[in-house]
């Protein structure tokens, strides 16, 4: 007799009660992430901080942070993306959670990109600084994509794990991870503070708005096809 799947647990397919109280705080979020990324275009105040742990990027650190910003380069984290999305399948026996944790990932993940062409701000002077980046990245700055990821990645896990004995480890482990990322890509000096500040609100605001999408707007949409194409064809 085949053993039955365990029920879902944790929060992360859990239907969203009223999606308007997703949408607004993103949408502001967003508006009000844009007209700051504006202004600090032409007015990048946080770029002595960059210059000062610019300066750090040395030795044992400098070589790991390096390692850091070439790891969660965009076909890697999304590689990374699918193995979890894989694992959590098997893990949990349910192949919709793994696909939904990806999409609110990539849902949460890939609009930074619309933003940075948005507000289009340049990279932190690399003849301002002690150790440059090489290759320089060649897009934008705001917000960062990098810090995006890794954020996502952590709400995302506590979405799967909240309710549960684990909820408190995707907090520790995630706000640790969105940290030492925050650093290494300022220390890098490929992105400002302000970035990465920047990248933090919008993964916690979206990523709710993401999940929403996710767990009951598409299913919804799929279920509308599928009665579609159950009606009869009148002749």
């Amino acid at each position: 007799m085949r053993t039955p799947a365990p029920p879902a647990r944790g929060a992360l397919l859990q239907p969203t009660r009223n999606g308007h109280h997703v949408i607004w705080p993103a949408v502001v979020t967003g508006l009000a992430l844009i007209a700051l990324g504006l202004v600090l275009r032409v007015a990048p105040i946080d770029a002595p901080v960059v210059e000062a742990l610019n300066a750090s990027h040395t030795g044992a650190w400098g070589r790991t942070a390096n390692v850091i910003y070439l790891s969660l380069e965009p076909v890697p984290s999304a590689l990374l993306t699918l193995v979890i999305l894989a694992s959590i399948a098997v893990v949990r026996r349910s192949l919709r959670t793994g696909v939904v944790f990806g999409g609110v990932v990539a849902l949460t993940w890939l609009p930074t990109e619309v933003i940075k062409l948005v507000v289009d701000r340049p990279r932190p002077d690399a003849l301002a600084l002690a150790h440059p980046f090489s290759p320089a990245p060649v897009d934008a700055s705001f917000p960062s994509g990098h810090t995006t990821f890794v954020a996502t990645l952590a709400i995302a896990f506590w979405f799967l794990l909240r309710g549960t004995r684990w909820a408190a480890l995707p907090l520790i482990a995630g706000t640790a991870a969105t940290v030492t990322i925050g650093l290494a890509v300022v220390s890098d000096g490929v992105h400002y503070p302000t970035d990465v500040a920047a990248s933090i609100l919008w993964a916690l605001a979206m990523a709710p708005v993401a999940r929403w999408v996710m767990v009951d707007l598409v299913p919804a949409g799929l279920f509308r096809i599928a009665r579609s194409h159950d009606r009869p064809r009148r002749r």
